[in-house]
């Protein structure tokens, strides 16, 4: 604090120390009211009272003690620089923010309820609360780390971890990526697929997606670390031309996205929470810790016991009531009379291949295989317009296409479910690509 060390200047006079002297216990008096701040005013407290009996009765202020309230203050002063905040919200909720915090740059003021006059810098809302509790702390400047978590990781946790390993797999280095949807995320063994591909794949991932998210790979590979993506595997299936994630029941899946891409397509049902978001990205950047969502995520879920090991031990067995079942979740999936989404669809499409052409990027569109319940209630002609589709693209753009969705080569013991392959027939499917990648790429990887 500025005047402080004029207390220890022995060419000042009494007269000239005592009023800096009570200006800097002004400030003290503004945060005795504050837990965190009372053990330090408590070994302060006799110290002031020295101090100012010293001056009322001798009209002298005793060195020593003047040394030592020097030296706490400073560490005082030290501390009362940092970012205030208060924490807001659940007690466990708090205290997981807690352990996020970059108390080198960070006090913690208080936690719990807040109301009044401004008197931090910034209040972490650190879980849901009451409308009514959040328009009482309208004056303060208020930071939403509950709605950066329900956007980190709350929405989908599987897709959090799988953004978390592409991050891993980007800085050991890539050279080919896979997009698509769960049918790829779950039914590729990426460890035994020939050359070093990332999976851009996720639960419920639309074309809009795959190609933007792809654009944010492109750009982190090529253009920061200079590397290269030498070739991508579109998976595709015969309803994807019609589905849009943005529009869909899921559609708040679109906010996994947000960090990276920043594209939320046609899903606004947030836009008034997104409108602080990237500044409150910024504030948390700025107080917490490096990776704090991601250690946050870890910290709380250990995504790695829940989902690095999804075999299904059972194979998927077709009882009729199993039948019946399914059949209806296959018709469902293929209900889709979106005209207009599906001439977006294909645009995007196509914009993602002349994208790879125009990059020399080797293509490959993967339709992956699918249980006889699924290819029994699959849409005909849903199904030819996609074939259509691709057979139009591709004698523009030259890619390669493998369809196993109706490979006589996977039976039931192949499948976890109606529309899944499990880990045997993950394996069985990534020898089909590694054979066919060598027969169109001409190249052992």
């Amino acid at each position: 604090m500025e005047g402080l060390k004029q207390l220890l200047q022995k060419e000042r006079g009494i007269e000239e120390k005592f009023p800096i002297f009570l200006k800097t216990v002004k400030l003290l008096r503004n945060v005795e009211g504050y837990v965190s701040y009372k053990a330090t005013i408590t070994e302060m407290v006799p110290i002031i009272e020295e101090i100012v009996g010293g001056y009322e009765k001798d009209k002298e202020l005793p060195e020593e003690k003047l040394i030592e309230y020097v030296q706490k203050y400073e560490a005082f002063w030290e501390e009362y620089m940092k970012y205030q905040v208060w924490l807001l919200g659940s007690k466990e909720d708090c205290e997981s923010v807690r352990k996020l915090l970059d108390y080198s740059k960070v006090h913690i003021l208080g936690v719990g309820t807040i109301r009044g006059k401004k008197i931090a810098d910034y209040v972490i809302v650190c879980s849901s609360v009451p409308q009514e509790e959040l328009n009482g702390i309208r004056k303060q400047d208020i930071v939403r780390f509950d709605f950066l978590r329900y956007c980190s990781w709350q929405i989908s946790m599987e897709t959090a971890y799988l953004n978390m390993k592409l991050r891993k797999n980007l800085e050991s280095g890539i050279e080919g990526v896979v997009t698509g949807m769960s049918h790829e995320q779950r039914g590729i063994n990426f460890e035994r697929l020939d050359g070093k591909f990332a999976c851009l794949a996720t639960p419920s991932q639309d074309l809009y997606l795959d190609y933007h998210k792809f654009l944010w790979v492109y750009e982190d590979v090529v253009k920061k670390r200079e590397g290269n993506i030498n070739y991508c595997i579109i998976g595709m299936n015969f309803y994807r031309l019609w589905y849009d994630l943005s529009l869909s029941v899921e559609h708040e899946r679109m906010l996994c996205q947000n960090v990276r891409e920043k594209y939320l397509h046609h899903f606004h049902d947030k836009d008034k929470e997104l409108q602080s978001y990237k500044k409150d990205l910024e504030i948390c950047g700025a107080l917490m810790v490096e990776n704090y969502l991601e250690i946050d995520y870890c910290t709380e879920i250990h995504p790695e016991s829940i989902f690095e090991d999804k075999e299904v031990k059972e194979p998927y067995r077709k009882t009729e009531e199993a039948y019946l079942r399914d059949s209806k979740e296959v018709k469902k999936i293929f209900h889709k009379p979106y005209p207009f989404t599906f001439e977006e669809n294909v645009g995007i499409l196509e914009r993602f291949l002349k994208f790879l052409y125009r990059h020399n990027i080797k293509t490959m569109v993967y339709i992956p295989p699918f249980p006889k319940v699924f290819n029994d209630f699959t849409s005909a002609e849903m199904k030819q317009e996609t074939l259509n589709v691709l057979s139009e693209l591709r004698e523009v753009y030259g890619f390669g296409f493998l369809d196993l969705s109706n490979s006589g080569m996977f039976t039931e013991e192949h499948f976890a479910d109606w529309n899944h392959l499990n880990k045997k027939g993950a394996d069985l499917a990534t020898e089909f690509l590694n054979d066919y990648m060598k027969k169109i790429w001409g190249k052992v990887f």
